[in-house]
C-alpha cells in the first residue's frame, strides 16, 4: 500500500485518471446520510456486510402480465476473508508486542480476540461460510414464493433452469444452495449446473488505469482525518515500540478494519472488533475502503469488462423468449462483476460519477451496491393475449430504475429496454 503525502500531486495526479468520468445527477437513494449509516454499525463492512433483506411492497404487474422467466446475476453468499495475510500479518503484531510486554488492557484483548479469529480462519480463506449458505437459500426460496407461475410444474408445465457459478468454491457451493433450496420447493423442477472457465463472462478481470494513484488518493483521505498515533496508543503502552515494530501502522488499521466488517459473516464466533474504534473513526474508514471500491469497481476499465454479462444476459433473454425453453438463467460470481454491471446499466444511477473524493460516499456506497449475497433479477413477464413482454428490474430484491424510457415504471417493455443495451453495445 504506497501512501503519498503531497496533496497537491496527488490532485495532479487524480485530476488525469478522472478525465473520463462524466458528471451525472445524483439518485436520492445512492445517499447515504450518518444516521443511515450508523442505524446499523453492519454498514461499516461495506462489501463485507452480510446480506440484509428488507421486506418491501413491490408493484403488481399491468393487468394480463405474467411471469414466466427470471434473469438473475448474484454474487456468492458470506464468508471468510480471502487470504491468511489478513489474518496472520496482524495476529503476528498482537502475539509479538503481547510477548513484549507492550500491550495496554483493550491491546490485550484485542490479541486474544485476533487468535481465535485468526484459529477459526486457518484453511478456510475465502470459503462460504455457514451464513452465506442460508443467505442463498432464503434468497432463492423468496425468489420461488414471489414467481410462483415461474417455477410451477401444474399441468404438465416443464421447469428447465440453467445454473452456472465461476470456478471459485465459495461461488459454485452458493450455486448449491440456491439450486437445492429450489428442488426442495418443488423437486420436479430441473436443474442444469456448470462451474467451468466457459463462462467466463461471470467474472474477468480487468486492470484499473492510474489504480496506485487513485488508492494514494483514499490512503491521503483517511490520514489526513484518522489520528493513527492516538488511537495505536489505545492498543500499544509503548510509543516507541509501535514505531520501531510496526513498519505500516495505516496497513494495520485497515486491516484490523476489514477483519471488525467480515466477522459478521462469521457469526458463529460471536466476536465484535467496532468496540476498539470511536463512531467517528469507524465511519471515516468506512469512507476511506468505499472510496477504493468505487475507484476500482467503477473505473472504465472494470465497466468495460462487464459489457461481455450484459451480453450475456440479453442474448439468454431472447433465446428464452423465442424458445421457451428456460424459465430461469441462474449466475453466481462476485461483486467484482456484478457492480460493474449495475453502472454499465446505470440501476439505480450508479452510473454517476463524482472526482470529489469527499462526496463520493453521497453517490456510492458499497454496502448498498454489492453486500455479501448482492444480486441483480430481472422479472420477465408476459401478456398471454397480445405477446407483449416487459421486465421488471430488483436490485438485492428490491425495484430498482434505469434510465429506458417507460410510462410503467418500475416494468419496461423488453423491446425497449434490450434496444437501449444493444445500442450501446454496439457503440464498442
Amino acid at each position: 500500500m504506497k501512501i503519498k503525502t503531497e496533496r497537491h500531486s496527488l490532485r495532479k495526479k487524480f485530476a488525469v485518471a478522472a478525465i473520463s468520468l462524466m458528471l451525472l445527477p445524483v439518485l436520492v437513494q445512492a445517499q447515504t446520510t450518518k444516521e443511515e449509516f450508523f442505524s446499523n454499525i453492519q454498514h461499516a463492512g461495506g462489501i463485507l456486510q452480510s446480506y440484509i433483506y428488507v421486506q418491501t411492497q413491490l408493484t403488481p404487474a399491468p393487468e394480463g402480465y405474467k411471469p414466466f422467466y427470471i434473469s438473475h446475476y448474484g454474487r456468492h453468499g458470506s464468508r471468510w476473508l480471502t487470504t491468511a495475510g489478513y489474518y496472520n500479518r496482524p495476529e503476528k503484531i498482537f502475539r509479538e508486542a503481547f510477548q513484549a510486554g507492550k500491550l495496554t488492557d483493550l491491546g490485550v484483548s484485542v490479541h486474544k480476540r485476533m487468535q481465535t479469529i485468526a484459529a477459526d480462519a486457518e484453511n478456510r480463506y475465502g470459503a462460504l461460510s455457514p451464513r452465506g449458505v442460508i443467505e442463498q437459500k432464503e434468497i432463492a426460496e423468496r425468489m420461488f414464493r414471489s414467481y410462483p407461475e415461474v417455477f410451477s410444474t401444474e399441468n404438465g408445465r416443464a421447469c428447465n433452469i440453467y445454473s452456472r457459478s465461476t470456478v471459485v468454491p465459495r461461488c459454485i457451493l452458493s450455486m448449491a444452495a440456491n439450486n437445492e433450496r429450489l428442488k426442495e420447493l418443488n423437486p420436479q423442477i430441473a436443474i442444469t449446473r456448470e462451474a467451468t472457465d466457459r463462462n467466463f463472462y461471470l467474472n474477468s478481470e480487468y486492470e484499473t488505469a492510474g489504480k496506485d494513484s487513485l488508492e494514494a488518493i483514499a490512503w491521503d483521505f483517511l490520514n489526513q482525518r484518522f489520528n493513527m498515533r492516538v488511537f495505536l496508543s489505545t492498543l500499544f503502552s509503548d510509543s516507541l515500540y509501535v514505531k520501531e515494530h510496526i513498519e505500516n501502522p495505516t496497513a494495520l488499521v485497515i486491516n484490523i478494519f476489514q477483519i471488525a466488517g467480515d466477522l459478521q459473516d462469521l457469526d458463529h464466533l460471536n466476536i465484535d472488533l467496532y468496540d476498539i474504534f470511536s463512531k467517528e473513526e469507524i465511519f471515516i474508514l468506512w469512507q476511506t475502503v468505499n472510496m477504493k471500491w468505487y475507484y476500482d469497481f467503477n473505473s472504465p476499465e472494470a465497466i468495460e469488462s462487464s459489457k461481455n454479462l450484459l451480453r450475456n444476459i440479453l442474448d439468454c433473454a431472447d433465446s428464452a423468449i423465442t424458445n421457451g425453453h428456460l424459465s430461469a438463467d441462474l449466475r453466481f460470481g462476485h461483486d467484482s462483476y456484478l457492480s460493474p454491471l449495475l453502472a454499465l446499466m446505470g440501476v439505480n444511477g450508479l452510473d454517476a460519477r463524482r472526482p470529489d473524493p469527499e462526496n463520493i460516499d453521497k453517490v456510492w456506497s458499497d454496502f448498498k451496491v454489492t453486500p455479501m449475497a448482492a444480486n441483480l433479477q430481472l422479472i420477465f413477464y408476459r401478456n398471454e393475449k397480445t405477446g407483449d413482454v416487459i421486465v421488471k428490474i430488483l436490485h438485492c430484491e428490491k425495484e430498482a430504475k434505469i434510465p429506458v424510457p417507460t410510462v410503467m415504471a418500475p416494468y419496461y417493455r423488453w423491446k425497449d429496454m434490450k434496444a437501449y443495451y444493444r445500442k450501446m453495445l454496439d457503440r464498442g
